[in-house]
């Protein structure tokens, strides 16, 4: 089973996203990585390259990709300092919600508090990530915050199957 997680952030117009993601395969993280707006000309072509990273894992023949996915919610806290804005992220969480459904790939969202779960102390306990100075990597590649935020979703969703903890 291969389980797809992301970390997405719709910025495009609205400063510079970066979605993370990572690949499970049979609950053992295999690949890991991120995708920049700003390495786009446009929204479409960013959010097709995320859809993109799907179309690669899915295998037609089989039912064998799960997608694991941040949800959004708007806090109250932060409604006023997002007045105005187009809400960029919750828009790609739709296409990607869209595209899952069109192709019948199950799609699970959850909580940004998940990520609690699995803090950068945590992943270096267990072997996951190693700190090297300031800064992190998994499998001698340099992380960034939205990478391990996939992982920490990817690890969350393989431990509990997406039940509320």
């Amino acid at each position: 089973m291969k389980i797809l997680a992301f970390d997405p952030s719709g910025n495009f117009h609205e400063g510079k996203g970066i979605t993370g993601w990572a690949l499970f395969i049979d609950g053992k993280l295999k690949d890991f990585g991120d995708i920049r707006s700003e390495d786009f000309e446009t929204q479409i072509l960013y959010w097709s390259r995320i859809l993109s990273k799907v179309r690669e894992n899915h295998s037609w023949d089989e039912d064998d990709l799960e997608i694991v996915c941040e949800s959004y919610k708007l806090q109250a806290s932060k409604a006023m300092a997002q007045s105005w804005s187009t809400l960029e992220t919750p828009q790609l969480i739709g296409v990607i919600r869209y595209y899952c459904g069109d192709f019948g790939i199950p799609i699970h969202f959850q909580d940004p508090s998940c990520k609690i779960r699995f803090s950068d102390e945590i992943l270096v306990k267990q072997g996951i990530i190693e700190k090297r100075n300031k800064l992190y990597y998994c499998q001698d590649k340099k992380t960034n915050d939205h990478m391990r935020d996939a992982i920490r979703h990817g690890l969350y969703y393989t431990k509990y199957k997406g039940e509320s903890k």
